[in-house]
């Protein structure tokens, strides 16, 4: 049987809502995440209290896995992207055009990738569906993973909060089924 894992990116909070880096606020709106429908393997959370809040929200008990949180975003922790981008916008556009790039000291895009793509394919899901609710960033980063894309993929891709990644393993790589 497969391994299916659906990505959810965890609900609006109110850093989502000012682009802010390192976003560690709560979930704004709980009642606001419809329940999850379907049959559920495994419930699964990144850390940061948006990815448990939500995973709740849908119905499930979330495991928490701390290899899947978000970017360390160093320096930029709890500063806005406009914050940012007024006070050195030659680090923001470095960070923004090379997956390499690590102006605020913290983990680089590329290495996000690596890490969170080792982390899926190293764990044995459970066979069946499992919701695994983290940051959008990061649910993004698996999708690159999935289609063995750079880095530099994470720009290309849209994921709103409670945006949706389906991947499915049968065998050794990953598919991208749904993104949305």
């Amino acid at each position: 049987m497969a391994q299916r894992l659906i990505l959810v990116a965890h609900g609006a909070t109110a850093g989502t809502r000012e682009l802010l880096f390192g976003d560690r606020t709560e979930l704004a709106d709980p009642g606001g995440v419809p329940p999850e429908s379907g049959r559920v393997a495994a419930w699964w959370s990144a850390p940061e209290p948006a990815c448990r809040a939500t995973a709740r929200a849908l119905g499930g008990r979330p495991e928490e896995l701390a290899d899947l949180s978000g970017l360390d975003v160093g320096s930029w922790a709890h500063r806005t992207l406009s914050d940012v981008g007024g006070a050195d916008p030659d680090a923001l556009t470095a960070w923004l055009s090379d997956p390499e790039a690590v102006p605020h000291g913290g983990e680089s895009l590329a290495r996000l990738v690596a890490r969170v793509g080792a982390a899926c394919d190293a764990r044995r899901w459970p066979d069946g569906r499992n919701v695994v609710v983290v940051t959008p960033l990061v649910a993004r980063a698996l999708a690159a993973h999935a289609l063995g894309a750079g880095p530099e993929v994470i720009f290309r891709i849209d994921l709103a909060p409670l945006g949706r990644v389906g991947l499915s393993r049968a065998g050794a790589g990953w598919r991208l089924q749904q993104l949305g």
